[in-house]
């Protein structure tokens, strides 16, 4: 077990130069415009300025990093190049040559390599609908169009970041976590974290790591001290410099301000700080080192608006650390206020008609061809994932005197909740798609036949809310929906779509089926208590 290693505190923001009434405006203006924060930290000289949490998360809450495991991943590849098991002009082909095709070569294949795959100039375009339920990921890369030659063009393309998790464990005999225990996760004091796989076990790199805030706030203060930590060279300096300075041009890829700046090696330079660069996950989770600022900010979020939220966040910072009126009589107490429970509400005479019954719903067919199963996750959490679980069925709930279970299955797998009745979380585990979940849940009695059930798997960015209403005849309807909606989840996804696929044909359908696909994921369910 790595040691802890924390990152020291400061007696007070200002006692580091971190204006803690600045800070604290940006948390109410987050509020005010009802953003999805769920943490922020703020460094400043080496030391934790500021932490704050929105209940139910805390700082033992481990949140899915989305794409800010892309510049993990690029950490990783920086430590094989620099003890000799890859370098940037390492060729796909030289790791993999069994892809090579004796009969027809393919010139472009041949000139892949490890630098193209970095700064995401891999050339091939591949699905943001792949099947990754299946184990042929690297065959899929490689049997993908071509949309460039590579190392010309810019194109945001999450499997470059697989293949260079594979050709790791190709080379080293070792997973990329493993690879990365002696390396990473134990100097910087943090917990072998899960991070998602394909089929066969590797890591998948461009999203999937699941981390605590100070775990990323690690991860962004040693990049920031040139790859040192706690006094530790542990990234190699060189690495550091190189990864975050602009490998690639990505202005004409997007009308994102601050995609439009330049790409490292899965580091973003920042528009709205120019000596600024960052690790960036959707969903707005964000490492941001200020390089002449001896200061970094680390966010974890459920915020679909990603540029607004960068936007607003330029708004505040570097503010906070440039004010030189600094006066320690003046600190506030930062806060976010916490999420709004559900009402304690009187207990309904059908929990003692369902109690212990089960409840059997019908499998929806359109759902399942499209791959969209309703789950008790929301559709952030599996829409990348190998396995999508979903199929919620055989529901049945216990009931006590101030909180309930629920039991349920999703394919294989059999869960059990606890949520509490009484205006109070209950917190509890469950395992969804061959991942393990923490959960606080609540409920309450909208009315005598309707229940409504939150279920906050605090990896994810979203809460899910399934609401059953029960009828005099045994039936029940499920209908699923999540907060932030679905509806702001799938607006995030489809403005994605216009920076990822190169194929304008397949941008318009992509962006007119996602929606169509979510308006069916929350339609109601149809079930009967057996």
């Amino acid at each position: 077990m790595a040691k802890k290693l924390s990152i020291p505190r400061a007696k007070t923001p200002e006692n580091v130069e971190v204006d803690s009434q600045v800070v604290q405006a940006f948390l109410d203006k987050c509020m005010e415009l009802g953003k999805e924060l769920h943490s922020l930290m703020v460094i400043r000289h080496g030391k934790v300025a500021c932490e704050v949490y929105r209940e139910p998360f805390n700082k033992n809450s481990v949140h899915m990093m989305y794409s800010f495991s892309k510049s993990v991943t690029s950490i990783a590849i920086g430590f094989a190049i620099d003890e000799g098991y890859l370098s940037l002009d390492t060729k796909f082909l030289d790791v993999f040559p069994y892809f090579r095709n004796q009969k027809k070569p393919d010139a472009f294949l041949e000139e892949l390599c490890v630098e193209d795959l970095l700064t995401m100039r891999g050339g091939k375009g591949v699905s943001v609908l792949s099947n990754r339920s299946k184990d042929s990921w690297l065959k899929n890369f490689v049997d993908s169009d071509w949309y460039a030659e590579p190392g010309t063009k810019f194109m945001y393309i999450n499997e470059c970041m697989y293949v260079l998790c594979a050709m790791i464990v190709k080379t080293t005999g070792m997973s990329v976590t493993e690879f990365l225990t002696t390396r990473l996760w134990e100097p910087l004091g943090i917990e072998v974290p899960y991070w998602e796989t394909d089929p066969r076990g590797i890591e998948v790199g461009g999203w999937g790591l699941m981390l605590k805030t100070e775990d990323a706030a690690k991860i962004t203060l040693c990049m920031q001290q040139m790859g040192k930590y706690a006094g530790k060279q542990v990234i190699p300096a060189w690495w550091v410099t190189e990864a975050s300075k602009k490998q690639a041009d990505t202005e004409a890829s997007t009308d994102k301000p601050d995609s439009k700046v330049g790409y490292g090696y899965c580091f973003w330079r920042c528009a709205g700080y120019k000596n600024a660069y960052r690790a960036d996950g959707m969903y707005s989770q964000y490492g941001i080192v200020f390089e002449d600022l001896d200061a970094c900010v680390i966010t974890t979020a459920g915020e679909v608006n990603t540029q607004q939220m960068k936007t607003l966040m330029w708004d505040y910072f570097p503010k906070a650390f440039q004010s030189k009126s600094y006066d320690p009589e003046k600190t506030v107490a930062l806060s976010l206020p916490p999420y709004e429970k559900l009402p304690v509400s009187e207990r309904s005479e059908v929990e003692q008609k369902i109690e212990c019954q089960r409840i059997r719903f019908s499998k929806p067919v359109l759902l399942n061809v499209a791959g969209f199963p309703v789950s008790a996750v929301t559709m952030p959490a599996l829409y990348m994932e190998k396995d999508r679980a979903g199929n919620i069925n055989n529901v049945s709930f216990k009931f006590y005197e101030k909180d309930g279970v629920i039991l349920w299955t999703e394919g294989n797998e059999v869960n059990s909740v606890m949520f509490g009745l009484d205006g109070e979380y209950r917190w509890d585990y469950m395992k969804i798609g061959g991942v393990r979940y923490e959960t606080c849940s609540i409920a309450y009695w909208k009315t005598d036949h309707i229940l409504e059930l939150h279920i906050r798997a605090m990896a994810t960015v979203s809460e899910r809310v399934l609401t059953f209403t029960f009828d005099d005849k045994n039936r029940v309807q499920l209908k699923p929906s999540s907060l932030p909606p679905s509806s702001d989840m799938v607006n995030q996804l489809t403005g994605n779509i216009q920076d990822v696929v190169a194929n304008e044909t397949l941008r318009k359908a992509l962006t007119k089926f996602l929606p169509k696909i979510m308006e069916v994921v929350d339609s109601k369910h149809y079930g009967i208590v057996t």
